[in-house]
């Protein structure tokens, strides 16, 4: 589709796989915490409400029993989230060993446990960060208010290892992030995967409903890359995007359209945080990052309630170059501060977005290439340029000035760094000619689960873990956390 006003190409979406994967991203949330009757055939089966249930006593391990008021059925309720556990002391050493960059071997040469040992304590690290976070996110949606939030949304890129030596091509997946520009809170972090689903019986389906004749979003797994559609004995539909040249799909689940991802991502943000009272988008410049916004936040954008900036960075300077480009920009801005004095360094900024941002906007009809270079670049964002997507027109530039100087990738680029550099599974791997460009590392991963496991763990040590140089967690400046939280307190969270 064309928009003949921003002269921009729109493809078609699928409101229903839009819709799927928000509900993938929102159903830890969902699934609720407490007693729950565990009777498949109850009303109440996996229903966590106090009032449904009447406590019944303790098991002979000291576990609270509860019966249901439905069926009249008993069960427990763990009070220990070690129960059953052989070995529990080892895990707040597993745990600080994974995000510290110990290869996966090694953590098991350290710690004295087996491949299927440590697998089953990352499951259980995942299951334990899913708990705590979601105990302390829920604030977010019943009392936590903001009059303005300033999020800032990336994706990266992540290649797992082949298996076989029969298929020697790698597997490319994306995980999408967004975090908060004032704390650095990040709120999510999404791995284009869902490991539920299973290929050959997805391809079975879609081949017998026809799916495979029909456009991508006309589907109804337009959520999914499918493997039929990797196979090139048969033209694909229109609309129909696969997986990037030499490379290939997950050999167990399914690798979901990162589109789809980024669409639901920003529809989970709107139902995390519902009393926040304005929005301000930073994203990176993709076609893709601004469809997903707009799909989801269209209705925001038009009460006026939702900006969005696309910001592009000088990635290739070197340190030097980047140490030149900061102090020209900090000696322009003295020169300028000294001709008004009675203006304060932010202010002398503002005006000189303003002023740029007027020139451009007088000469360019389209609001996505006005670039204005910003005048408060730093090392992390050398030769930072921003352009407003969501431009009013009229007396509407002091209010985009003030947000392009605001905007910045640097909170999410940053949690995307750490991810890489304190997890040894997601380390850049290195690509070689003689090999075909294919890349393997040691350390790379082979199940896109595991990673997407730790992708969970990392952002719960993050947010509530790992103290910056004013001694505060982004949980803590947030308002999520009132003090670091220890890797125990998380393990032992009931």
């Amino acid at each position: 589709m064309h928009c003949s006003r921003c002269s921009q190409n729109f493809s078609l979406k699928s409101n229903r796989a839009t819709i799927e994967e928000f509900e993938r991203q929102r159903a830890a949330f969902m699934q609720g915490h407490g007693p729950a009757c565990k009777n498949p055939e109850c009303d109440n089966h996996a229903v966590a409400s106090p009032d449904l249930y009447q406590s019944f006593g303790k098991s002979q391990g000291g576990s609270a029993r509860y019966r249901c008021k439905a069926c009249r059925r008993t069960f427990t309720v763990a009070m220990r989230s070690t129960l059953r556990q052989r070995h529990p002391e080892i895990n707040a050493l597993v745990l600080n060993l994974l995000v510290n960059k110990v290869p996966m071997r090694r953590i098991c040469e350290v710690a004295n446990i087996q491949p299927a040992v440590l697998y089953s304590r990352i499951q259980f690290f995942h299951k334990q960060a899913i708990r705590f976070v979601i105990d302390r996110e829920s604030v977010l949606r019943d009392r936590l208010c903001f009059s303005k939030l300033r999020l800032a949304v990336d994706r990266q890129d992540h290649v797992f290892n082949w298996a076989s030596s029969g298929d020697r091509r790698n597997t490319k997946l994306s995980a999408a992030g967004s975090a908060d520009c004032e704390s650095g809170y990040v709120f999510g972090i999404e791995l284009d995967f869902d490991p539920s689903m299973n290929p050959f019986e997805v391809d079975l389906h879609a081949r017998e409903i026809g799916d495979y004749q029909l456009s991508g979003p006309f589907r109804r797994y337009a959520r999914f890359f499918l493997p039929g559609d990797e196979e090139g004995s048969q033209s694909v539909p229109d609309g129909v995007p696969i997986a990037e040249e030499g490379t290939k799909l997950p050999s167990t689940g399914l690798r979901i359209h990162p589109e789809y991802v980024l669409m639901g991502h920003f529809q989970f943000l709107r139902w995390l945080l519902p009393n926040v009272e304005s929005f301000e988008f930073y994203l990176d410049q993709e076609p893709s990052i601004r469809g997903a916004f707009l799909a989801a936040c269209l209705d925001l954008v038009a009460q006026r309630k939702a900006d969005a900036y696309f910001v592009r960075i000088g990635k290739t300077l070197t340190i030097d170059e980047r140490k030149l480009v900061v102090a020209q920009s900090e000696t322009h801005l003295e020169r300028l501060q000294k001709q008004y004095p009675t203006l304060t360094r932010y202010q002398v900024a503002r005006e000189v977005m303003r002023q740029r941002y007027l020139e451009i906007r007088e000469k360019e009809p389209n609001a996505a290439n006005r670039w204005v270079a910003s005048v408060l670049p730093h090392m992390g964002e050398p030769l930072k340029e921003v352009s407003c997507l969501t431009d009013w027109g009229g007396a509407d530039a002091n209010r985009i000035a003030s947000g392009m100087l605001s905007a910045s990738l640097h909170p999410i680029d940053r949690f995307f760094m750490q991810l890489r550099r304190r997890v040894s599974l997601l380390e850049r791997p290195i690509a070689s000619a003689s090999s075909g460009h294919r890349t393997w590392h040691g350390y790379s991963a082979y199940n896109p689960e595991v990673v997407q496991r730790i992708m969970g763990v990392f952002r719960v040590i993050y947010n509530y873990c790992l103290v910056g140089k004013d001694g505060k967690t982004p949980a803590m400046r947030l308002g999520l956390a009132d003090k670091p939280i220890a890797h125990h307190e998380i393990l032992e969270f009931v």
